[in-house]
């Protein structure tokens, strides 16, 4: 009975998550079409490749996310940030730290998919990097 109880909740978990990932590829989606519509000039190459770029750089983003968020995080554990535990919310740390978070990366999504997703993509932002000029 335990192990039914256990896996039940194992597999409600991977629903979960598998409805969040499915709900962020879809927003990834969203987000290219906008932005290749309405945001950036399209460079030459097929939608799909730019798509592919589009997807590194915004893996990369959620990567940068993560890593800011859970470094602020740990930064306010600092007794010097002590007086956020007198905020009238539930987890002011989680919460500044997700907001400082999300602030620095919309500036750096915005900028990498300008420069590389919309601009040749990672190979040929990477060769322009590796090239010498004289």
């Amino acid at each position: 009975m335990q192990f039914l109880l256990t896996a039940g909740f194992a597999g409600a978990h991977t629903l979960y998550a598998a409805a969040i990932a499915l709900g962020a590829l879809c927003g990834m989606g969203v987000n290219f079409v906008i932005s290749r519509r309405f945001v950036f000039a399209p460079d030459d190459r097929a939608a799909h490749e730019q798509f592919t770029s589009f997807l590194v750089i915004s893996l990369t983003t959620l990567l940068l996310r993560l890593l800011v968020a859970f470094a602020l995080v740990m930064l306010f554990t600092l007794s010097i940030f002590d007086w956020l535990n007198q905020l009238p919310v539930a987890a002011p740390q989680e919460r500044i730290a997700h907001l400082g978070a999300v602030g620095l990366v919309v500036l750096y999504s915005f900028l990498a998919h300008k420069h590389v997703s919309f601009a040749g993509g990672v190979l040929a932002f990477l060769a322009n990097k590796a090239a010498v000029r004289p």
